[in-house]
């Protein structure tokens, strides 16, 4: 630990306290890092196409990557006004770009004052973003709560920037605006007045400038910022460039004062106590300037334009469709759509690598301090729309407005250890009791108990989850607040009046509060998603008959927690002039607690296309065996290669130690010209690798799949003492390796291997000992969802019977984020019965047509006897299973081209392939028992009939 026992109470220089540096972006999408893309989408890319982050990824190599960092408010201000305070915009009473002050008698200190309370030395540099200033009668005066500060306004005032906008002023009254262009050939001013034409030799600055950066405009808006273009400096004296100098020239003059390029006097870094600084960097907002540096390394890229249709907007409030009208993407053209997001990305990169020099240099003074440092990098203020839901954008109470990353590193590699992924919630008020607990705070006391978030030490650690995080914000379309889960996304209108509370166009503080909960229902403009099946936020189902109880709960939830569980409004225009609301205190209980009830259990889309599927065997050629005179074969999975070859993943295991798969079996491979065969062995793809490994001593069933240009092999594996309990003719268990069966995913760019093995598996079991799973997880049948994520049915036992058997066996579904995972279970077992205990086995699962489809090894009591049968089962969303229209399949009778029928002893672990997107062939595993009841096992392909009706 970094901490002494209690630093407030001791002497304000304490050596165990770290060094701090906070990296904040400004409209910044996670998915600009790789790193961020690999974890939840199994790609250094985005979805949208290229991105470079290689500062960024090192710095995620060297700490925790926390893929699920949310903004309390999506707009600059609002959303650092929370980070500052560690409150929600209902808590600090600012909304949006409010211009606030800390007179108010329900106001609390911003947490750097803190910072500079438990001995820190605190410093900005460029962005501060919130909006508070002293209380003044006449003029409320800028203030800072940091001791050093070099603002982006002083950069703008002594032209230390590649460009600025602002207003020009004559005698006290707004006269309109200026530009400012740091021009290589020498600076020019641009002149735009509030009324009237711009002149003609401003004009021609203007085109020219527009001309030479390739800038580009949103369509009626060619007076506002770029959302395009070059930036006319290199990368260094940009705007960011000066605020990552700023910082470096802090830094480097420790202990001793100098002078900034403009000749302002400043005392430089500590050399006897902990450092606290804030980086504020202005990428990637508007203008979208990349230096030329880094504008050419994207030159010639394409990107993908998110889907969008306006008959999204038909069942959109009037709240969410004006956003729309505001952020349009579609006013251009297809070649301006992607120079923006061209561009954009390019701007990202760029602060990439300025962030590495601020980081660089941040590490190099620590350690010639020799003082611990922590790091943390918020990757975005807030997100930024690059065609989702049809705008370029934020101010949304969408995903991407809300979503950010962020990067965790402490020195010691101990708090945060290094190459680590946390995908669970934290929000951006947890950032000031970060700061504070690394301080050494004892946040326990009174005085900090307006702090809404936590150490997001503690999320990363388990002590604390959250079930959804909020927002709320009033500008650009009116209040609006949102509440986001793990499967849903929920909005509404929070007031009547879209103004500033105590202006012309807004309430008095307080006044009739409870407006939202009270209001006619289509006067709140609810808007609600069903992320299980509408990831990407295009279908409002609040107004759909099987989803209105669960918007109606919803806004009662959202509702008492942001205007009556400590709610506080002010007219920032006095001094003192505030309402607070209590009469639902508590409602903010981190808990969702969803009656069941009112959760639909179906696709919120149409079905109507969806086809019902008759599946049957076609006749079965000799040559579609595959087995072994030496080797027991088992559960094949079959993929084509881009060699053009039919590649078979597989279990074997010497024939001789008998039944012996859960110690000895080993995932092989063969290859043959066609998916019947004849496959022959040309290798071992994951052997045996030490029973330190989780899946070191046995891997087994596998499934086998091509995402996005690379394969990943779904597997079981375990390890245990190894040993073989049975003989060939007595099938018995090894229990200890059995129990300890997880579920892993290896990656190859080719089928035949190598194979990149994980340390971890993908899915483990859960720590809830009556979990469904708390047991084992094992047999993973996978497929990649139209939204791009991943569906998972897996095999698992509980600890509901005794050891070492446990049980009840039942099989449940998670989903991926990514190939890699991470994989969120969903509750409810599937594919199960009544009062049977082991009802189905080895479910092979896929998407046509309209439905998630799944062939299961079905298993039936008819008596002391066990039946075993292939059937049918389909889905509208992957997680509710019924039986198909035409459920049977086989009895495990198989016919011979000759005519010839066969009822195998066993035929399971089905697995399809698929090619063109219609099922050609059923690999399964057979096996017929000799009159010494032992087993001869081989893998079977079998042609499909498939009938679309």
């Amino acid at each position: 630990m970094f901490i002494c026992a209690n630093p407030w109470l001791t002497n304000p220089l304490h050596a165990e306290q770290p060094n701090i540096l906070w990296v904040i972006t400004d409209d910044h999408r996670a998915d600009s890092i790789s790193a961020y893309n690999r974890a939840t989408i199994g790609q250094d890319n985005s979805r949208l196409g290229y991105v470079s982050s290689p500062k960024a990824d090192e710095l995620a190599k060297q700490g925790v990557l926390f893929t699920r960092a949310y903004c309390n408010s999506p707009g600059c201000a609002p959303s650092r006004t929370s980070m500052i305070f560690g409150m929600y915009p209902h808590h600090c009473a600012q909304y949006g770009f409010e211009s606030g002050h800390q007179s108010a008698d329900f106001c609390k200190p911003m947490f750097p004052q803190l910072m500079a309370d438990a001995g820190y030395r605190t410093a900005l540099f460029g962005k501060s973003g919130f909006a508070s200033f002293d209380w003044d009668e006449k003029k409320l005066k800028k203030t800072t709560p940091y001791q050093v500060s070099i603002d982006q306004k002083e950069l703008y005032k002594h032209e230390a920037v590649d460009w600025f906008h602002r207003k020009t002023w004559d005698k006290g009254k707004a006269s309109g605006d200026e530009a400012f262009w740091a021009m290589p050939d020498g600076s020019i001013y641009i002149q735009t007045p509030k009324e009237g034409p711009r002149s003609e030799e401003d004009q021609a600055k203007r085109n020219r400038i527009d001309k030479e950066l390739d800038l580009l405009y949103r369509v009626g808006m060619e007076d506002n910022s770029p959302v395009g273009g070059v930036s006319p400096q290199p990368t260094m004296t940009t705007q960011d460039g000066h605020i990552a100098s700023s910082f470096i020239d802090f830094v480097q003059n420790t202990g001793k004062p100098y002078k900034t390029p403009w000749g302002r006097k400043i005392e430089g870094a500590p050399t006897d106590g902990p450092l606290f600084a804030n980086v504020g960097f202005h990428f990637p907002h508007t203008p979208v300037l990349p230096s030329k540096e880094f504008r050419d390394k994207f030159a010639g890229k394409t990107y993908n334009v998110p889907d969008f249709s306006k008959d999204e907007l038909e069942k959109l409030p009037p709240q969410l469709v004006n956003w729309f009208k505001k952020s349009d993407f579609d006013v251009f053209t297809p070649e301006a759509k992607q120079q923006a997001i061209r561009d954009y990305y390019a701007f990202c990169a760029m602060g990439d690598h300025l962030v590495g020099k601020a980081v660089e240099e941040f590490k190099a003074y620590s350690e010639t301090q020799n003082r611990e440092y922590v790091i943390l990098y918020v990757i975005g203020d807030h997100g930024w729309h690059l065609g989702e839901q049809g705008g370029e954008n934020k101010f949304a109470p969408y995903d991407t407005s809300n979503h950010c990353a962020v990067i965790a590193v402490s020195s010691d590699g101990k708090r945060y250890p290094a190459g680590t992924v946390c995908h669970d919630p934290i929000e951006f008020v947890d950032f000031a009791p970060t700061f504070l607990n690394l301080a050494g705070a004892d946040l326990a006391e009174e005085r900090f108990a307006h702090f809404d978030g936590r150490p997001i030490d503690e999320t990363f650690s388990g002590e604390f989850k959250r079930e959804y995080v909020l927002g709320e914000m009033n500008h650009s379309i009116g209040p609006r607040a949102y509440l986001r889960s793990d499967d849903f996304a929920f909005s509404m209108r929070t007031r009547e009046k879209n103004g500033m509370f105590g202006s012309k166009w807004g309430h008095a503080p307080g006044e009739n509060v409870k407006w939202a909960l009270e209001a006619p229902r289509e006067d709140v403009e609810l808007a609600l998603f069903d992320l299980r099946v509408d990831p990407r936020e295009q279908n409002n189902v609040a107004g759909d008959k099987d989803y209105v109880e669960l918007a109606d709960w919803f806004r009662k939830k959202l509702g008492r927690i942001v205007l009556g569980d400590g709610r506080v409004e002010v007219d920032w225009t006095k001094e003192n002039s505030y309402a607070a609301s209590d009469f639902a205190a508590g409602a903010h209980d981190g808990k969702l607690e969803i009656p069941a009830s009112i959760i639909p259990h179906v696709q919120a889309n149409s079905s109507e296309s969806a086809s019902d599927l008759k599946i049957s065997f076609g006749p079965v050629a000799k040559p579609s065996i595959f087995g072994s005179e030496a080797w027991s074969h088992w559960g094949g999975s079959v993929v084509k290669g881009e060699d053009g070859r039919y590649h078979m993943l597989y279990s074997r295991w010497p024939k001789k130690l008998g039944w012996a798969w859960v110690t000895d079996s080993e995932i092989a491979y063969a290859t043959a010209p066609t998916a019947f065969g004849p496959f022959e062995h040309q290798g071992v793809a994951l052997p045996r690798r030490g029973k330190e490994h989780w899946d070191g001593w046995c891997t087994h069933n596998p499934t086998v799949h091509k995402f996005d240009g690379k394969y990943y092999l779904y597997h079981m594996g375990n390890t245990g003492d190894g040993e073989i309990v049975g003989y060939p003719g007595k099938p018995l268990l090894n229990w200890q390796h059995r129990n300890n069966q997880r579920i892993g995913v290896a990656v190859a760019d080719d089928p035949s291997g190598p194979w990149t093995r994980l340390d971890s598996p993908v899915l483990d079991v859960s720590d809830d000992d009556t979990a469904a799973d708390a047991l084992m997880t094992s047999n993973p049948s996978v497929c990649q969802r139209p939204d791009g994520k991943i569906l998972m049915v897996y095999k698992a036992v509980g600890k509901k019977f005794p050891m070492p058997n446990g049980g009840p066996v039942v099989h449940m579904v998670a989903i991926g984020d990514s190939p890699t995972g991470p994989f969120k279970k969903v509750r409810d077992p599937v594919f199960t019965f009544e009062g049977e205990r082991f009802p189905a086995e080895d479910p092979y699962i896929w998407y046509q047509e309209g439905k998630y489809r799944a062939i299961v090894k079905r298993i039936k009591h008819e008596g002391k006897k066990r039946v075993f049968s292939l059937v049918h089962y389909d889905s509208m969303d992957g997680i509710d299973w019924q039986p198909a229209r035409y459920h049977e399949i086989s009895d495990r009778t198989i016919t011979w081209e000759d005519g010839t029928t066969e009822q195998l002893d066993h035929l399971e672990r089905p697995q399809v392939v698929v090619e063109e997107g219609k099922p050609i062939a059923l690999v399964c595993a057979a096996d017929r028992i000799d009159e010494n009841n032992v087993r001869h096992s081989f893998n079977i392909q079998i042609p499909l009939v498939v009938e679309s009706l």
